[in-house]
């Protein structure tokens, strides 16, 4: 038991990669972080990663969309403000047809758009954007990047 105590430790996130049928990509700007990113979030304790994504998009959005394959795993360390590394998980959520109608949570959700990549990018943190090219590859011969 002390054995396990002694390990180091780390916090789990997930995000879903959702595009609309021209290809681009939905972020969110939720009230409490200054940048875009995917919809997703810290999990709970305990937590299993495929309700953590469920709960989140059926949570912040009027429509609940199925958890698909896992997509791309990153891996950041402790530094700063984060006193623990975090391990994201980014996951498909396929591309939206039939446009729902979109109802946020609004004291979580502040904006959200479909964007082309590069404009998505562009509005994310450096050092989270490259999950998103890398997640739009491995969607296509369905490989974990």
């Amino acid at each position: 038991m002390a054995w396990y105590a002694s390990l180091p430790t780390c916090h789990l996130a997930t995000g879903m990669l959702l595009t609309d049928p021209h290809g681009r990509v939905l972020l969110v700007k939720t009230r409490y972080c200054d940048d875009w990113g995917r919809p997703g979030g810290v999990a709970d304790e305990g937590e299993p990663r495929a309700w953590r994504v469920a709960r989140r998009s059926t949570r912040n959005w009027a429509w609940t969309v199925p958890v698909g394959s896992l997509l791309g795993v990153d891996f950041v360390a402790a530094s700063g403000a984060r006193l623990r590394s975090m391990i994201h998980l980014v996951f498909d959520g396929g591309a939206i047809t039939g446009a729902p109608a979109i109802t946020v949570q609004e004291d979580e959700i502040g904006e959200y758009a479909f964007l082309p990549l590069d404009t998505a990018t562009a509005r994310m943190a450096p050092a989270t954007a490259h999950r998103l090219p890398r997640a739009l590859a491995a969607r296509r011969p369905r490989r974990v990047a």
